[in-house]
């Protein structure tokens, strides 16, 4: 597995902060210790698996910095620890949601068995290993869904429209791209249409999400030529049945490529 990456934000680092550190850092463990300050966090967050956040000093007075973390651990499927200081929990835990927080350690905490279960959430949630799926729709309701579906077998990045996943594939090439066909502004055709045009992203698999099934609509997606396409009316067992599969088939292809 790759070197873990996580991320400790504290106010300033006490005794409890400068021992978890010292327990949690390792050959296997890349710990980066930063401020609560949204561009110190935004300068090293890219490529974490996860954030601590020590709860103490009054970090839970930086709202804004706790409502960024809660939005950057659910953007990017990340994983979140909170750690109880000398004034409480409660706080900073009222700005984030419960499905965003993945652990919580309250007082007293043991520093040495903290450290050990976090590694074991980074190690078993295997986020090296799985596949990025970026999902571009314009409807919130259907983003959620999609992630609460996929999430437990793929990492499932949202986005709502087409700028925000044309920047998000500069930084990050996903393993597929569930795209929206009908979308207002950027239409699903030009979205896929800017990732042809560049070299660099040509070959990034395209599925189409469409909530008509018309032979219209169907031939119209297809003649794009993507890698498919679903109905949005699919179950989401159906749904997770057609990601499955079309990824069996994308390694079988690779595999009979080396034969």
């Amino acid at each position: 597995m790759a070197k873990m990456k996580l991320l400790l934000v504290r106010s300033k680092a006490g005794f409890l902060v400068k021992s978890f550190a010292k327990y949690i850092a390792s050959d296997e463990v890349d710990l980066i210790e930063v401020d609560p300050n949204i561009n110190a966090i935004n300068a090293v967050v890219d490529g974490a698996d996860g954030i601590i956040v020590y709860a103490g000093f009054g970090i839970e007075e930086q709202k804004d910095v706790i409502v960024y973390i809660k939005d950057k651990v659910i953007e990017e499927s990340l994983l979140l620890f909170l750690i109880e200081g000398d004034y409480g929990i409660e706080d900073t835990l009222s700005l984030l949601t419960s499905q965003s927080v993945t652990h919580i350690f309250r007082r007293p905490v043991d520093i040495k068995e903290a450290a050990l279960v976090i590694r074991d959430y980074v190690e078993q949630d295997g986020r090296k290993s799985k596949k990025t799926i970026l999902v571009l729709d314009d409807s919130g309701a259907m983003l959620r869904n999609l992630k609460s579906w996929l999430g437990s077998k793929y990492v499932v990045v949202p986005a709502n429209s087409g700028i925000m996943a044309i920047k998000y594939i500069s930084r990050k090439i996903p393993d597929l791209v569930l795209l929206d066909y009908e979308m207002p502004i950027v239409d699903g055709k030009q979205v896929l249409e800017m990732i042809r045009t560049e070299t660099e992203f040509a070959d990034i698999p395209v599925i189409f999400l469409t909530s008509k099934g018309d032979k219209e609509t169907v031939m119209g997606t297809m003649a794009l030529h993507p890698q498919g396409y679903m109905l949005k009316s699919l179950s989401p067992s159906e749904i997770v049945k057609n990601v499955d599969d079309f990824f069996e088939r994308n390694e079988n292809e690779k595999k009979q490529k080396k034969i």
